[in-house]
């Protein structure tokens, strides 16, 4: 956590002195955090109204994803995200096939159990704000828990994954698009720390 300040604290001072490559100095940095504010008040709106949940359950289900995601990225080198749905089906079936978890015995032992406490540390959430919003993230279905393979995504996670993805895509697009026209993408890209 150290070292993270250390390196933000770099960029504050580069950018408050800074020569006249910075981002700070060039005038589309007004505009390119404008953007930025708009695609995350959408974002954290699209959240509430769509998902129907509070920030910080959301950030829990983001972080069991990323935690899947991970694991999945460590076998295969890339996935499309058709194939991407696919592997959470078959992520959210073996969760539910007992007979099938006791078989690839192996496959489980090979898994990183991701639990509660882990997810406190990656969000910095109190462990009892943890617990009970995952309590309440399973009881929707879209988180589950397995004494052997620790927080999981649930049956629900695949509609979240179905109808918030596409619309985060669009909107990661709009975002670029705008700082492309605006020339802020081009100065963030040549951005050295």
């Amino acid at each position: 956590m150290k070292e993270i300040s250390k390196e933000i604290e770099k960029v504050r001072q580069k950018l408050k002195r800074g020569p006249a490559d910075t981002l700070l100095l060039q005038k589309p940095f007004a505009k390119g955090m404008y953007y930025f504010m708009m695609f995350m008040i959408d974002y954290y709106s699209r959240v509430r109204t769509h998902l129907k949940i509070d920030y910080d359950s959301f950030m829990i289900i983001q972080t069991v994803t990323s935690h899947n995601l991970y694991n999945l990225n460590k076998k295969k080198k890339d996935s499309s995200y058709s194939e991407l749905d696919t592997e959470w089906e078959k992520i959210i079936n073996r969760i539910d096939n007992v007979t099938e978890m006791f078989e690839n015995n192996s496959e489980i032992k090979n898994r990183n159990k991701l639990t509660i406490s882990s997810i406190c540390l990656v969000t910095n959430l109190p462990k009892e704000t943890v617990r009970r919003k995952t309590g309440e993230l399973i009881k929707k279905n879209l988180l589950r828990s397995s004494k052997k393979d620790g927080i999981l995504i649930g049956h629900m996670y695949k509609e979240v994954f179905q109808k918030f993805v596409p619309q985060t895509t669009l909107e990661v697009s709009k975002l670029l698009k705008n700082w492309e026209q605006s020339g802020v993408l081009k100065s963030i890209l040549s951005f050295k720390v």
